[in-house]
């Protein structure tokens, strides 16, 4: 299937073997590693032998192919690397996939019946399963008997107990207890490795919530081949009872997938052991984690957050519960993207952002949350800096006793820098972690003077690899989160979990919120950003995204009113007009946000249509129906904030792929295009339409165009965007 945007990383020499998608860094590593390789003879490469660069975990360097051997490089294996992502060197040696018994490649030598000359196997487990160490119980329960020091990685999303001993897990620490915790571990991000402490037996169970978010491939390609999907169907159920998959080596990978192991440097250990709390005054330290985009800030701060809840140290209990002031709108970890969030975690993290994106999920409680009604604090820096204020203050009335972590953007230039500074000044954090020893300087030097002293440098750990751009992420992060619900567990010891509807979203029946007479349901719709004319907002808001916002006082509206001198400065009243189709606005001429001190989000709602004749919305949100009608009832007004979130394409494309489902390959992999790697960008509502042609080719799908084999798109069809320099090259 071609496209003409699809992204082409063209260099000298022999074609590359296929990869979903890869970073511009690393593609520049790659182009500049194949021209240096060329220069070279046949005889000289032949005799060379392949030396990790300093990264020992490069898929592109892994995925190069042998020269000596271009007629068929797709049999070129995705995990040719010499050594873990951990740095410590892993057993590798060459061989076919055996068709048996899952092996591990530990023992193994040049003379092993394995051993051909086309793949290298790479191991990720230290033992070998066997009868004297693994035993299936009934249900699907695996139990393992390991020594001290043994490790392993597991795919999929199962449950884990500890029996007997001591085991660590993402920063946790779990030892011998009655309850399971739940993990999910997709091979679109990297895999916890599980290490064992002491002798220990352990048991791992299947999830039976997985059914629910695996189907979700049903639905959208994003979420498929991203589990233990060997002899998957092409609607995404599996044809296997087990939820998960003990990976030994790369010869129990799926096919074409980069396994990558969550790795924890020895400079990270260092510092996440000196975060725990010595004494009971240190149990409310605040910790701030900048850094750069993609640089481990997210993973870090999950590692510690799971290091405080189950660690303890100089005689201290672990903590019970931890807050997370969570302020990257573009990759929060446990709220829908557009949001900033203060969150309670009581349980380890164990999971992917769209496996706990839901407000009501139980194991971490939304203490508040706000929308930026956009995925960068770019579009407007001073509400960010206003509902992070508010968050923290939330946090001083409500939490004050908890440790706090403060996770932040990866923009750290110019405006990004600015805002920065400012919220360390405003928090006065007792620790100041920047991810990366690489600088900028100016940066570095700027927190040093800000933090007074606090600041602590960390090396970055950013991937070479991805199957997902960020703006995949998000479009997985947003319909997970509208498709998940709470539901019964079937474990007594686990009341309730957050589980998943694999039903397009269209069959689902939608609230109908009244707009206008006696029983209106919101009291009107707010712009961000960009003020449509009147006329023209009700094809803004049709189809789109819009947050819940839940007004605690009329004060809220206040900067709305800034500048109009016929209003009482603590007015609270608003301006509210209607569009022809009686939709009511309220008005914001200045561009102005709502004061967080008074408002909050409790959600978000997709906008399916506008019945302009019985004057509702149809409105499709998790939100139960409970805490909508409670709001009404205590006499709180509810206000519909639009503004720039993400397009919500994966919504109107989910029939569709269900439907084409059926006639697809059952190992057709998700195609990334150069529009899709943009950060900026969300992806092209487009779909290519090459089996079901003959199905699909006739159907109309509001907001999306169908292209068919190799048409392509018409020249200046793309959204134009306005480019905002925002604090660049001393630009104001």
């Amino acid at each position: 299937m071609s496209h003409s945007k699809r992204r082409k990383l063209d260099g000298e020499g022999p074609p590359q073997s296929p990869v979903s998608a890869v970073s511009a860094i690393a593609a520049r590593r790659r182009q500049t590693a194949s021209t240096a390789q060329s220069t070279s003879t046949k005889g000289e490469q032949a005799e060379e032998t392949f030396t990790p660069s300093k990264n020992s975990f490069s898929a592109l360097q892994a995925l190069k192919p042998n020269r000596d051997d271009t007629k068929s490089p797709k049999k070129v294996s995705s995990h040719n690397s010499q050594r873990r992502n951990d740095g410590h060197p892993s057993t590798a040696v060459e061989g076919p996939k055996p068709t048996s018994q899952p092996q591990d490649a530990k023992g193994l030598d040049a003379t092993s019946p394995l051993v051909s000359g086309s793949t290298q196997i790479i191991s990720y487990s230290s033992f070998r399963l066997s009868k004297s160490n693994c035993r299936v119980k009934s249900g699907g329960i695996v139990e393992l008997r390991l020594d001290e020091s043994e490790r392993f990685v597991v795919l999929g999303s199962f449950g884990i107990r500890v029996v007997d001993g001591e085991i660590t897990l993402a920063g946790a620490t779990l030892r011998a207890a009655e309850t399971v915790s739940w993990v999910h571990a997709p091979h679109c991000l990297a895999l916890p490795v599980i290490r064992t402490t002491q002798e220990t037996r352990l048991e791992l169970s299947n999830d039976p919530n997985l059914v629910g978010l695996r189907k979700l491939g049903r639905l959208s390609p994003l979420f498929r081949r991203i589990w233990n999907e060997e002899g998957e169907t092409a609607d995404g159920s599996a044809s296997r009872e087990q939820s998960f998959q003990i990976i030994g080596s790369s010869l129990d990978a799926p096919k074409r997938c980069v396994i990558q192991e969550l790795v924890s440097p020895p400079d990270w250990n260092k510092k996440l052991a000196s975060l725990l709390p010595l004494s009971s005054d240190e149990r409310h330290r605040t910790t701030v984690v900048c850094g750069p985009k993609s640089s481990g800030k997210s993973t870090f701060s999950r590692l510690l957050t799971n290091r405080l809840l189950t660690s303890s140290s100089n005689g201290q209990d672990p903590v019970r519960r931890v807050a997370v002031l969570d302020l990257d709108p573009g990759q929060p970890e446990y709220a829908p993207t557009g949001t900033l969030s203060l969150v309670c975690v009581s349980k380890p993290n164990f999971g992917a952002p769209f496996t706990h994106a839901a407000f009501e999920d139980p194991s971490n409680t939304i203490m508040r949350c706000h929308s930026l009604a956009s995925v960068t604090p770019a579009s407007a820096p001073n509400l960010f800096i206003s509902c992070a204020v508010d968050l923290y203050e939330t946090y001083q009335r409500s939490l004050r006793s908890c440790p706090l972590i403060v996770n932040t953007p990866g923009w750290i230039l110019g405006t990004g820098l600015d805002l920065l500074v400012d919220l360390i000044t405003r928090i006065r954090p007792a620790e100041v972690i920047y991810m990366s020893e690489d600088g900028p300087v100016d940066v570095v030097d700027v927190l040093k003077t800000t933090s007074k002293q606090s600041l602590s440098l960390l090396p970055s750990q950013p991937s070479e690899f991805a199957s997902r751009t960020a703006a995949h992420f998000r479009s997985m992060q947003l319909m997970s989160y509208f498709h998940s619900h709470v539901g019964l567990s079937q474990k007594p010891s686990d009341s309730q979990r957050l589980c998943w509807s694999a039903h397009p979203l269209s069959s689902s029946r939608p609230y109908e919120v009244a707009y206008q007479g006696n029983n209106m349901g919101i009291l009107g719709i707010l712009s961000y950003d960009y003020q449509s004319s009147p006329d023209l907002l009700a094809a803004s808001i049709n189809g789109s995204i819009v947050a819940v916002v839940e007004i605690e006082e009329s004060k809220a509206f206040q900067p709305l009113r800034r500048g109009d001198e016929s209003a009482s400065p603590n007015s609270g009243s608003v301006e509210i007009s209607s569009t022809l189709e009686g939709l009511p606005i309220i008005s914001n001429p200045n561009d102005e946000a709502l004061d967080p001190r008074y408002c909050k989000t409790i959600g978000l709602a997709l906008i399916r249509g506008i019945d302009s004749k019985h004057k509702s919305l149809q409105v499709i949100t998790p939100t139960p129906l409970a805490i909508l009608e409670q709001i009404r009832l205590e006499g709180r007004d509810l206000v519909l904030l639009h503004g720039k979130f993400d397009t919500p394409h994966w919504a109107y494309t989910e029939d569709l792929y269900a439907k084409s489902t059926q006639d697809e390959a059952p190992d057709k992999d998700l195609q990334i295009t150069e529009e899709d790697t943009s950060e900026d960008e969300t992806e092209e509502d487009t779909v290519h339409v090459e089996r079901a042609e003959h199905d699909l080719a006739s159907m109309v799908v509001p907001w999306i165009e169908i292209l068919k084999g190799n048409q392509k798109r018409p020249v200046g069809s793309r959204v134009w965007r306005v480019r905002r320099d925002l604090g660049r090259h001393g630009t104001d």
